[in-house]
């Protein structure tokens, strides 16, 4: 069942990546908190994801959707039978759209890259064999530029990048050796982190210094897991994020970016485990769509459907897992008359693991 688990993580991960809510792009579950160390009790995984997307609007030349890339890392120690620690690092937000050269007013294009790195430094406590609780505190960080119509009106250019802000997880868990079952519910707290910068108001070709706080939303992940036949696995996600409220507002030239909605993203896979070596896995995803029209351009899209394959290769110690899944994102249309439609996604990824 371990080795299923494999193609079903790679799964979970292609899924979100593939394009979730808000700019939600890892989904920070905590597997690898669970996953079995060798002789030593260590396990560690190094991950790498694509993604490339696309949207379309009557009248609109360019496709505001740009192809994006992720890594990964983590590493988990076992301390004794009961005790056990990780490191996850990630890049869980992110937005990536350029509708240049397509001027939205006065001649004015918009486009946004915004990037993120976390590290997340868990640890868990197994009171027996089915009950556990783990915790600990993740460190992100914030940057990027935007170029937008501040408030629908002004042009301006926002370009700030931020130190490490600090929040908390907890969480606990619930698991059936004998079956495979593992029921894991995680909370992350919000994460403020101070972004200092510059800010271009196009108008006037006026550059200031500027400093503000961005709030990253509080989540709730549920991740399961159970056999249901003979190298037979059920899995699946539920996740909640507080995207409702999320904003980048300086002092200066006002509201760059505001989400209206909170955001639940669901998965639902069968993974089946085929020989000593191969096993692999399908999943579902679904995103319900958010509040039309929309008022930030960094979304021309809203919901999807997705469905996605993956495949993993064990020998020994080492673990090889690749996946990939295709999502068709929601539409989306603004008060400024873009209707985006036939929107797409393609994410994959590979990880490979090694236990020592």
């Amino acid at each position: 069942m371990k080795q299923i688990y494999g193609a079903a993580a790679i799964l979970a991960t292609t899924t979100t990546l593939a394009s979730a809510g808000g700019i939600d792009r890892t989904g920070q579950f905590i597997r690898p908190l669970f996953e079995e160390g060798g002789e030593t009790g260590a396990y560690t995984e190094f991950s790498f994801g694509t993604v490339s997307s696309g949207a379309s609007a009557a009248g609109l030349p360019v496709d505001p959707l740009k192809s994006y890339s992720l890594f990964g890392f983590a590493f988990k120690q076992d301390v004794s039978e009961k005790l056990s620690f990780s490191v996850i690092v990630d890049q869980p937000i992110g937005a990536s759209v350029d509708y240049r050269p397509f001027p939205f007013a006065f001649g004015i294009s918009g486009y946004a890259e915004v990037n993120s790195t976390a590290v997340t430094v868990l640890g868990r406590y197994k009171f027996n064999e089915n009950f556990s609780v783990h915790g600990g505190l993740r460190f992100q960080d914030l940057g990027g530029e935007i170029q937008t119509f501040v408030g629908g009106v002004s042009p301006a250019r926002l370009t700030a990048g931020s130190d490490f802000g600090v929040g908390f997880v907890f969480g606990a868990a619930y698991e059936r050796p004998d079956i495979a079952m593992r029921v894991a519910l995680t909370y992350s707290s919000e994460i403020d982190v101070d972004l200092e910068g510059t800010e271009l108001a196009l108008a006037t070709l006026t550059s200031t210094p500027t400093s503000f706080t961005a709030t990253i939303p509080a989540s709730l992940n549920l991740e399961f897991q159970t056999g249901i036949a003979k190298d037979t696995l059920l899995f699946g996600s539920v996740r909640y994020v507080e995207w409702e409220g999320f904003n980048l507002t300086t002092a200066g030239q006002g509201q760059y970016v505001n989400f209206r909605d909170d955001t639940v993203t669901y998965s639902l896979g069968v993974g089946r485990r085929f020989n000593e070596n191969w096993s692999g896995a399908v999943t579902l995803g679904f995103e319900e769509p958010a509040t039309r029209p929309g008022n930030t351009l960094l979304n021309p899209r809203t919901g999807q459907t997705s469905i996605g394959l993956g495949v993993t290769y064990t020998k020994g110690n080492t673990k090889i897992t690749g996946g990939v899944t295709y999502a068709k994102l929601g539409s989306q249309n603004f008060a400024s008359g873009l209707n985006f439609n036939d929107n797409e996604a393609v994410g994959a990824g590979v990880r490979i693991g090694l236990n020592f």
